[in-house]
C-alpha cells in the first residue's frame, strides 16, 4: 500500500534526523577521552546558566551527551528497524507457514502485541518525563540539565512505534482482505 508506506516514511523520519547526531557523538567522545587524558575537566564556562548545559561544558557534560545521543539512536532507530523488517522477531510459530500465514501472525503480533505494548510505555513515560520536568531534574555531576528533555523522547518514540504498529497492522489486514 504507498498510503501505508508513506505514513511509515514519515514516523521514520525523526531516526533520519537523528542520525547525524552520530558527527556530534564522535566528537563528544573524542573530547572526552582527550580532557581525561590531559586531567582538564571543564572544558568551556560561562558566568549565566544556559538551558540544557547550565554554566559549563565538563567532562560529565561530554558523557551526559552521549548517553543522550546513544537513547535517542536506540529509541528512533528502533522505529526505523521495525519499518524496514530488521528487527528481532519470534518466528517459531510462522517459520513453516505460506506467505498469508505469515502476514496474519505479523498482523496479529502488531496489533494486539507490539501497539499495545508501545502505547503502555508511551502513556507511562509521558508521566516519567513531566516528573523530571516539574522537579527540574537535572545532573549532580556537573553534567547535563533539563533531563525532562530527554526523558520526554521515550514517549514520543514509542507513540510512534505504536503508530507504525497500527499502520502496518491495518496495511496488512487490508493485504489479507483483498487476498494479494
Amino acid at each position: 500500500m504507498r498510503l501505508a508506506d508513506r505514513l511509515l516514511d514519515l514516523l521514520c523520519l525523526p531516526a533520519k534526523w537523528v542520525s547525524w547526531l552520530t558527527l556530534p557523538l564522535i566528537a563528544s567522545i573524542l573530547a572526552a577521552v582527550v580532557l581525561a587524558k590531559m586531567g582538564q575537566n571543564t572544558l568551556v564556562s560561562w558566568s549565566q546558566p544556559l538551558p540544557v548545559l547550565g554554566r559549563a561544558i565538563t567532562v560529565n557534560s561530554l558523557l551526559d551527551i552521549q548517553w543522550y545521543v546513544f537513547a535517542l539512536l536506540v529509541l528512533f532507530g528502533g522505529i526505523m528497524a521495525y519499518r524496514n523488517d530488521r528487527h528481532v522477531a519470534v518466528e517459531t510459530i510462522a517459520l513453516n507457514l505460506p506467505p498469508r500465514g505469515r502476514l496474519l501472525i505479523r498482523v496479529l503480533g502488531d496489533l494486539l502485541f507490539l501497539a499495545p505494548f508501545c502505547a503502555i510505555i508511551a502513556w507511562y513515560g509521558h508521566a516519567y518525563a513531566m516528573t523530571a520536568y516539574t522537579t527540574g531534574e537535572g545532573s549532580t555531576q556537573g553534567g547535563l540539565m533539563d533531563r525532562w528533555l530527554i526523558k520526554a523522547m521515550l514517549p514520543l518514540a514509542f507513540a510512534l512505534l505504536t503508530a507504525a504498529g497500527v499502520v502496518r497492522g491495518i496495511s496488512g489486514i487490508i493485504t489479507l482482505v483483498r487476498g494479494r
